[in-house]
């Protein structure tokens, strides 16, 4: 493709538009802005040097954003209260225009919307307003008012001087964005999505560390004169001293804010600033630590914050209570508010996270560099929802919401990926996102108990059905309870195979009792088995009619017995002397199958998914005890 070229109007230097439909762009020599109309090229101003970039990205930088491809063309930087942040002009491959945000190594990628629908009036702005832009809602997150800290490369619109300019920040629960523009009347609306740094799949990048923009800034602390080394350049909006503490801003000599001396002997990062490991895969360098805590029934309750950053992949924390770490991301989406058991919850990405506390978390301590304007005894509202192992968090302060997301790391994982000395602290207790040693075990204890179970209950009725239930001896006898000597043998029978017996001891029993005294003799060697059973039975009527207790009948079972010829001796004694004789029969069974032994087994399968049950129980008590919603 042809590139129209021309002559800068100021300094004659060549200038070449990459992208034909490029109203505006900057000469390379003189800084002049060149307006195009067709070839015929005005200077309307002279812009100045473009701040400090640390963004990997540069005009002529190739992408693809949802599997098309596009090239940056130019670039506008704009400046607000807590930094600066960077709109890239792209041109995609169909010619048309659009722009890729990198605020905070954070990247969006937008289009201008062509003669939307009525859009609303700036003074008509709330935070939290929800608008339906296209086929998305989104919620006003964001109300920046920003200028232009200068311009490079070519862009679809005339540029010059501007002033400051309102811009409205929407977002959805889905990763879309929305942007208005006050800068023009009616206001422009973008809509886009945000993006990861991989998934831009970018191409002529800015190589890390070449080139009179890219080597890293410092300055001397403003109170003690020590050497400061900024390592996020252009993202850097706060210093704390490592020397003296002293916050100031690189940008800004008339902030100096001094820390408590003594807090720089409580407070020592576990992790030292300069530090650099691998995180999920990517390199990180630790450049900011900060000290918060809630205040909760007059009881306070600290946390350690690390920042971390990466060239290409941004910003992302660390944070360590009581030796339980989690790893932080901004969110880009906004999450939806819904409710879990009747209590406040949120949604993201498909999960329910429960609300699990809300406070008012204090800055008390910061070292390093942070990517905004940081205080000491900053002051943000804080609700945190859970959902094992993510911790899903809100920060509100008078100007936005912002939303994160935390996931549970171990600290002996963190002390590998930054090769750190020693050991990380002892976790104590149970954390909010914590989770459970015993997730997955109850369901599976209570499976491997539900499959013995049936093996039992199987074996049960396999050993019923195969069971002989042989008859091997009967009788029927009377007993005088007057009687002195009641005592007698049975005649001999033949048990035929090593089993069990059952023994069933049936009378007419009424309001009586007997206790029969039983010997099991075996007829070839004299061994003998010696048991007994008392068989009772009582009825009648009362106040509260016919009751009865006991029973007229009842059943031995002898474990095991080899087989041979036995015989019974049998001695009754006992019974109502006045009564009249009792008649009673005797009858054995070998092999009967019992069921107690088989009940008994299910009940001793029942321990160890009880126990796995009530440990995770205590657990999620113990992690809720520290809730707003602790019992």
């Amino acid at each position: 493709m042809t590139r129209p070229v021309a002559a800068c109007p100021n300094c004659s230097a060549p200038v070449t538009f990459r992208w034909s439909s490029a109203v505006q762009t900057v000469c390379g020599h003189c800084r002049s802005v060149v307006v195009r109309h067709d070839v015929d090229l005005k200077a309307v101003g002279v812009v100045a040097d473009l701040p400090l970039s640390g963004s990997p990205i540069q005009i002529g930088t190739r992408g693809r954003f949802q599997g098309e491809a596009f090239t940056v063309t130019g670039r506008i930087v704009y400046e607000y209260e807590h930094g600066t942040w960077n709109e890239w002009h792209v041109e995609f491959a169909d010619n048309s225009s659009g722009w890729l945000s990198d605020a905070q190594a954070e990247y969006a990628v937008s289009r201008v919307v062509q003669k939307p629908a009525s859009l609303p009036a700036a003074s008509d702005l709330e935070i939290g307003q929800t608008f339906a832009f296209g086929d998305f809602s989104f919620q006003l997150t964001t109300l920046t008012r920003a200028r232009y800290r200068g311009v490079d490369g070519e862009l679809p619109f005339e540029y010059w001087d501007k002033d400051e300019v309102l811009f409205a920040d929407f977002r959805s629960a889905d990763g879309h964005f929305a942007t208005l523009d006050y800068s023009e009347t009616p206001a422009l609306l973008f809509l886009g999505a945000f993006v990861q740094f991989d998934e831009l799949e970018l191409k002529d990048l800015r190589a890390p560390d070449t080139g009179p923009q890219t080597k890293t800034a410092g300055f001397n602390c403003r109170n003690c004169g020590a050497a400061i080394e900024l390592r996020a350049v252009e993202l850097t909006r706060s210093v704390a001293c490592t020397s003296c503490a002293a916050i100031q801003d690189p940008n800004d000599p008339n902030v100096l804010i001094l820390q408590e001396a003594q807090a720089r002997e409580r407070y020592v990062p576990k992790i030292p600033l300069g530090t650099r490991g691998t995180l999920r895969g990517h390199a990180f360098e630790v450049i900011g630590y900060q000290y918060r805590y809630i205040v909760v029934e007059d009881e306070q309750y600290g946390w350690e914050e690390y920042l971390l950053f990466n060239r290409e992949q941004g910003f992302r924390y660390l944070s360590e209570y009581q030796g339980h770490w989690n790893d932080i991301t901004t969110l880009r989406a906004l999450p939806d508010q819904a409710t879990s058991g009747g209590r406040p919850a949120a949604r993201y990405d498909g999960r329910t996270f429960k609300l699990f506390q809300t406070a008012s978390a204090t800055t008390d301590y910061v070292l390093g560099q942070f990517p905004w304007r940081v205080r000491a005894y900053d002051v943000a509202g804080v609700s945190d929802y859970i959902a094992p192992p993510l911790l899903l968090s809100a920060e509100r302060t008078d100007d936005e919401t912002t939303w994160s997301l935390g996931e549970y790391i171990t600290g002996a994982a963190i002390w590998k990926g930054f090769d750190l000395p020693g050991t990380p602290p002892r976790a104590v207790g149970v954390f909010a996102n914590q989770p459970s040693p015993y997730k997955g075990k109850v369901a599976w204890y209570w499976t491997i108990f539900a499959a013995l179970v049936l093996l039992v209950a199987v074996a049960g009725l396999l050993r019923a059905a195969s069971a002989a239930r042989e008859q091997v001896f009967s009788g029927s006898y009377e007993f005088q309870p007057t009687s002195i000597d009641s005592s007698f043998v049975t005649e001999m029978f033949q048990v035929t195979r090593d089993s069990n017996l059952e023994l069933t001891i049936s009378t007419n029993l009424t309001n009586n009792w007997v206790y029969f005294n039983f010997a099991l003799i075996n007829g070839e060697t004299g061994d003998a088995l010696d048991f007994g059973r008392e068989v009772s039975y009582y009825y009648g009527t009362d106040s509260d009619g016919r009751w009865s207790e006991g029973s007229a009948a009842d059943v031995a079972t002898l474990s095991t017995v080899g087989a041979g010829t036995y015989y019974l001796r049998v001695e009754p004694e006992g019974g109502t002397q006045s009564g009249p004789p009792v008649n009673y029969s005797l009858k054995i069974r070998r092999d009967v199958p019992s069921p107690v032994y088989y009940v008994l087994a299910m009940v001793l399968l029942l321990v160890p998914p009880i126990f796995v049950t009530m440990r995770a129980a205590s657990f999620e008590a113990r992690r809720w005890q520290e809730s707003d919603f602790a019992e």
